[in-house]
């Protein structure tokens, strides 16, 4: 073997073992949307398991109160939110924020007026689990729990792409419930009889 060979192997297994050779967010396109809870904070309280909003589209933002691109983006998303006929359509919106204490979150969200609902990711679990490799990090989530989309990093241009998505996500159709049929009533007569 080389030493060319044996340095790049070296070098590809020292990136593996940092980390740095996995593959970001855009990877999980078309993939079930890995399950993560979401706990709001703010007046209104609620834990939600992403995989309880089945049957909606779900906008996940994740971003922190540094991030300047995440100042940018948030004032969108909370117009998205805000929207009353997206929602009436079934779009649910959540701004995950990343490992940020709660008092620095919920002042920055006081402070800017905004409305949607703020979940914490003390852990990183969405980090990880969404292969999140810069903020903010924008998916969609499909009605069939799938992820329709995903923008990494914010450009204003981009904002009207990431309302087609949102738009393209709400018009398919609801998966059919997994829910079996009721068991039929033994004393009721058979159809056709």
């Amino acid at each position: 073997m080389s030493k060319r060979v044996i340095a790049l192997s070296s070098v590809i297994l020292a990136l593996s073992a940092l980390g740095l050779t996995q593959i970001d967010t855009n990877s999980l396109l078309g993939k079930p949307a890995p399950d993560i809870k979401l706990s709001t904070i703010g007046k209104t309280k609620t834990t939600t398991k992403l995989s309880a909003l089945k049957g909606n589209v779900v906008l996940i933002d994740y971003w922190a109160t540094w991030c300047p691109p995440c100042r940018e983006s948030l004032p969108h998303i909370n117009e998205i939110a805000a929207d009353k006929d997206l929602a009436a359509k079934g779009l649910k919106v959540f701004a995950l924020n990343s490992k940020e204490k709660l008092p620095i979150v919920q002042k920055f969200i006081d402070d800017n007026n905004y409305t949607f609902p703020v979940a914490l990711d003390l852990t990183g679990e969405f980090s990880k689990l969404y292969k999140v490799r810069g903020i903010p990090t924008t998916v969609i989530i499909g009605r069939d729990g799938t992820i329709k989309s995903v923008f990494v990093g914010f450009d204003e241009s981009e904002v009207p792409k990431m309302k087609k998505a949102i738009a393209d996500a709400l018009a398919e159709e609801a998966p059919k419930s997994e829910v079996p049929p009721a068991p039929k009533d033994p004393s009721q007569p058979a159809p056709g009889k």
